[in-house]
């Protein structure tokens, strides 16, 4: 079975669309909550970053946790992927960190 992870502005689409939908349960209501409050960027712009970070590399799950977090530099990218990631290339950290805040 595969999982899809998805970021927290993809969730937040989700959840919007069905609240337009359907009258969400508490679970649902309280999940919308978090989500609109801590995700950074757009759900296109997520899954646009999501493909260009596994393509430098990184699991799925990690580039999801990456963007959900949007670290500002290195030392804060190296905080979000330990322990799964224990010694990351500073050119490949910096490249993420790039990608994550190009505009």
């Amino acid at each position: 079975m595969k999982i899809d992870y998805i970021p927290l502005a993809k969730a937040k689409e989700l959840l919007n669309d069905a609240s337009k939908e359907r009258e969400l349960n508490d679970v649902q209501t309280s999940a919308l909550k978090h989500v609109s409050k801590f995700s950074k960027i757009s759900a296109d712009k997520a899954a646009k970053l999501q493909k260009e970070l596994v393509a430098l590399g990184l699991e799925d799950i990690m580039a999801v946790k990456v963007i959900d977090i949007m670290p500002a530099n290195l030392d804060e990218l190296r905080s979000v992927l330990y322990p799964r990631i224990q010694n990351l290339d500073q050119d490949l950290g910096n490249k993420i960190v790039e990608t994550l805040h190009k505009r």
